[in-house]
């Protein structure tokens, strides 16, 4: 292959990003773009003052106790994960050894992130005959993306010869 070098020691490695790393670049680099688009569309406008109060108000028939910390924790969350996966894209290019490393930590954060926040929605402000279609989707995706890089990132061949920097 065209894209691999020798490291002394006759070990290989591989210049390139290749294989399935590839598919997983594509969603690395999506992420940040989808988190600010939801930052922008949904959490900074249920931070104006409107709705704000609408959420937040005791009157309001909107209103959840929960709300308030939701959305602030939603916030910073999102806020978190965007810097983080800005931060992962640029090692992952940069093919740092750490960066598989700092990639099991981001999806774990992930999941745990996304499985709080759907329990909350769905089990606690939700009310329970009814199903909130986006979380129960956001919450599958990430899931199944947890399970499928999870282990590919532990034991795969090609992301230890690639991350070597």
């Amino acid at each position: 292959m065209a894209d691999r070098k020798t490291r002394q020691g006759g070990e290989n490695t591989y210049q390139k990003i290749g294989g399935w790393l590839i598919i997983f670049a594509i969603g690395l680099i999506l992420y940040p773009i989808q988190t600010m688009f939801f930052l922008i569309t949904e959490l900074i406008q249920a931070l104006s003052a409107e709705n704000w109060s609408a959420l937040t108000s005791p009157t309001s028939p909107y209103y959840h106790a929960f709300f308030a910390p939701l959305v602030i924790a939603e916030l910073v969350g999102n806020i978190c994960f965007f810097i983080f996966s800005i931060c992962l894209v640029v090692f992952f290019f940069q093919q740092r050894k750490y960066a598989p490393r700092l990639m099991i930590l981001f999806l774990i954060g992930n999941l745990i992130f996304v499985g709080f926040d759907y329990f909350v929605t769905t089990f606690i402000i939700i009310r329970p005959n009814s199903i909130n279609m986006d979380a129960t989707i956001n919450f599958v995706r990430t899931t199944a993306a947890g399970f499928i890089w999870f282990p590919y990132f532990i034991i795969s061949k090609r992301v230890a010869k690639t991350f070597v920097k």
